[in-house]
């Protein structure tokens, strides 16, 4: 007995070899087309679509991109926080008078680090060589060169027995005359010498510049006093000041213009 032939089995096997044929060939298609930089059919961007979904999902698998963020993002505001901070501060000093200007500090080379600091003003702003630099804690130090946009500024940590500088004790006794002339940068104190005085001078008394060299800048603030050395019967005193400046973390200055 002959075995009936099943054309139906062999034409549903046909359509789904044809219709398998089809579906690559269109894939393929889809494939070339979207590397071309054009408007796309609707099929084009119903397959783009699907194929941007499965590649966020295998990028997102693959990497920590929100732990990432966080860690940049966290590191970025707490250095803004800190600069706000400081602008803050500054600002709040520099509006007592209208000759100061509000300066960032631009470059702190690790050769120079106790003698030199470049800020972002210039003689466009006003700025004029020898004029006094200070931070919202005391006197930072004084230009040196001025350009267009940026000016250096020799730091008072730099000071030496060639550029030494006038300054004032403030003692309950009244004022008492000193140089300041030397910095150690092992204990961060300075040193003034020159101080013929017999008025008591006490550990915290304040210690400002003489403004006898520029009297635009009498009284700006050095620091105060950390400790006294008495030498030669009493008569002559070497003081020890601590400024409270962080002269290793330097973000803006503020120059103090002269008066006119």
């Amino acid at each position: 007995m002959k075995k009936k032939i099943n054309f139906n089995n062999k034409k549903t096997k046909k359509n789904a070899l044809l219709f398998t044929v089809l579906s690559l060939f269109l894939f393929f298609i889809c494939s070339c087309l979207t590397l071309v930089n054009r408007n796309y059919f609707l099929i084009e961007k119903g397959f783009k679509n699907i194929s941007s979904v499965i590649n966020s999902y295998l990028v997102s698998n693959s990497y920590s991109v929100n732990e990432l963020s966080a860690n940049v993002l966290s590191s970025k505001m707490a250095y803004l926080e800190k600069e706000n901070e400081e602008l803050r501060k500054t600002l709040g000093l520099s509006q007592l008078k209208n000759e100061y200007e509000v300066a960032e500090v631009v470059n702190h080379t690790k050769k120079n680090w106790f003698d030199k600091i470049e800020i972002s003003k210039g003689y466009d702003a006003g700025i004029k060589k020898d004029f006094a630099v200070i931070s919202n804690e005391g006197l930072i130090g004084f230009i040196s060169k001025v350009s267009k946009k940026v000016s250096e500024v020799d730091l008072i940590t730099g000071v030496s027995s060639n550029n030494m500088l006038s300054v004032t004790i403030e003692t309950s006794d009244g004022n008492i005359s000193g140089v300041l002339s030397d910095y150690d940068s092992k204990t961060g104190l300075f040193k003034i010498t020159d101080v013929m005085s017999k008025n008591n001078i006490l550990a915290g008394d304040r210690v400002v510049l003489s403004g006898y060299d520029n009297y635009s800048y009498k009284g700006i603030y050095v620091g105060l006093v950390a400790k006294e050395e008495i030498s030669n019967y009493g008569l002559n005193k070497t003081l020890w000041v601590e400024s409270s400046v962080n002269f290793d973390d330097l973000m803006l200055a503020i120059i103090v213009k002269e008066q006119k």
